[in-house]
């Protein structure tokens, strides 16, 4: 009888626990590589608004050219937006530059997730608060414990986030594109059907409403291989006209579902806070019916 009650304990012990761990917030850091008086500041704090409002997901707001920082690792997603002018690299950025890097290239496979994004600020713009939100989820999910998001637009702004690009080892955002519509791959987790504009029968778009920069895609030089997600122009050349690209995986690009890639599906349920209480009542359940059974 003892025992039994022991155990039924440290069954409800182990279940509180665990649903402590669950409901632990996800610390995101959105960084500035702008001051507060650049018109664009306002947009980037927009956007990771969008993030802050997600539930379980607490956003970190900081410049940096306002003072080197060296605790990136207390962060699950690290989110670097740059849309100032020049060379942008002054002493102070480009040692948090080398620091976000040197993070990046340390963290192990299920943390080592990336989304370049070569079009963010037409997400302040078109209010596309699900594509936004969706990165955030995304890197947490199947088996995702994190990221880094790289956030800019057209050449003329990406002269200090090429510095963490060449930190990590992949190539550089470059150029401009002109169109006003991106083409979103519908088979890529990142897909989201908000924000969708009339571009086309049976498309599903994102609406550029700037110039967005060529974002890397493809097998890059540090092994990992970034798919188009959102792109300008056909499947057949999204390769070279990617606005924005990730390390999740596609479908449409068979860059997932293979050895060393990562799965097409990830509908697959993570344990969740509720099904846990559940599973914790059930075992309670189970001792006291074997209880009653026995007397």
């Amino acid at each position: 009888m003892k025992n039994r009650t022991q155990r039924l304990r440290i069954a409800l012990v182990v279940t509180t626990l665990t649903l402590a761990t669950s409901a632990q917030a996800v610390e995101v850091l959105f960084a500035h590589t702008l001051n507060l008086s650049h018109p664009y500041h306002n947009d980037g704090n927009e956007l990771a608004g969008y993030v802050n409002s997600l539930a379980g997901y607490n956003v970190t707001i900081r410049n940096l050219d306002d003072a080197v920082y060296s605790d990136y690792a207390s962060f699950d997603q690290v989110w670097v937006y740059d849309l100032y002018g020049g060379a942008n690299n002054n002493a102070t950025q480009a040692a948090n530059y080398a620091n976000i890097g040197a993070w990046y290239n340390g963290l192990d496979a299920a943390q080592k997730n990336l989304i370049a994004d070569g079009r963010i600020i037409s997400s302040a713009w078109a209010n596309e608060s699900a594509w936004i939100q969706n990165y955030a989820l995304e890197l947490m999910d199947n088996g995702r414990t994190g990221g880094l998001v790289l956030g800019t637009d057209h050449d003329y702004y990406v002269a200090g986030i090429n510095e963490i690009n060449a930190t990590i080892d992949i190539n550089p955002f470059a150029g401009n594109l002109s169109s006003q519509v991106a083409v979103v791959d519908p088979n890529s987790p990142l897909y989201t059907a908000a924000g969708v504009f009339g571009c086309g029968p049976g498309q599903q778009c994102v609406r550029d409403n700037s110039s967005p920069s060529y974002a890397p895609a493809g097998l890059q030089p540090n092994g990992q291989t970034l798919t188009p997600v959102a792109y300008h122009g056909t499947v057949s050349d999204a390769w070279a006209n990617a606005a924005i690209s990730s390390t999740l995986g596609s479908s449409t690009f068979g860059t997932c579902g293979n050895p060393g890639q990562p799965p097409c599906d990830n509908s697959v349920p993570e344990p969740n806070a509720l099904g846990l209480f559940a599973l914790g009542l059930g075992c309670a359940g189970w001792v006291r019916r074997r209880k009653a059974q026995r007397h």
